[in-house]
């Protein structure tokens, strides 16, 4: 992003600096013991967004009264963060939004049975290789592991018996396509969301990003291909 007129950067100012006071030090503990209850939390009593989301309104507050701030002065600062945050939360809603309408338009499923009737014409030998394109596509669509798992993997999986493919190696092709394109696909609102708050384009994202995507791919190709010939159980 060197040389790029970025709101987000140009609005810091990067050469004032502050001292570390006493009152630093204290936000600085109540925010690591805010961590190290998130961790506890979230591995020994499964909290949820719901307690998370608590845990770090509370965190605000308490740092907000070590810092000496009035309740007014809180408020005006919390609005100030998610002035930040507002591009993120708008990107993740439009993704969202194009999931639902290929969801509920049943846009999807033309699209998942269109992709497996190819493979099913396909040999054996290039099987495994067309159900990891297919597992590509369908993640630039469904860009959730879980969701493209409960998707396809009903389809593809007595399409690999069929084909002569091991279960293993469908679920290889199934790995491979929904973790490639995690860090590129549009549709994935986290990600999306990632890029908003760092103030970088998609576009500018791709154009730097494109060549290990490439690579990442070959090599999912050959893996897939390798684990068919060795019959990958």
């Amino acid at each position: 992003m060197f040389g790029e007129k970025n709101a987000l950067i140009n609005s810091s100012d990067s050469d004032q600096t502050f001292p570390f006071t006493t009152r630093h030090k204290l936000a600085f503990f109540v925010l690591l013991g805010t961590l190290v209850g998130l961790a506890v939390g979230v591995i020994k009593f499964e909290w949820g967004l719901t307690q998370m989301t608590g845990l770090f309104l509370i965190m605000g507050i308490l740092i907000g009264l070590v810092s000496k701030m009035n309740f007014s002065s809180m408020a005006e600062a919390f609005i100030k963060g998610c002035e930040v945050l507002i591009m993120g939360a708008l990107v993740v809603g439009i993704a969202n939004a194009i999931l639902i309408i290929l969801r509920e338009g049943l846009i999807m499923d033309t699209i998942l049975y269109g992709l497996a009737s190819a493979v099913d014409s396909l040999p054996p030998q290039l099987a495994a290789l067309g159900m990891y394109i297919v597992q590509c596509l369908v993640n630039y669509i469904v860009p959730s592991g879980s969701g493209q798992a409960a998707l396809t993997m009903p389809i593809m999986v007595p399409l690999s018996d069929l084909l002569g493919v091991t279960r293993q190696t469908a679920v290889l092709a199934f790995q491979f396509g929904d973790g490639i394109s995690n860090i590129f696909t549009p549709t994935s609102g986290y990600f999306m969301a990632g890029l908003a708050l760092g103030g970088i384009s998609w576009i500018k994202w791709v154009k730097w990003i494109w060549p290990l995507i490439v690579i990442h791919y070959v090599l999912g190709a050959i893996f897939v291909t390798i684990a068919q010939l060795i019959n990958y159980q």
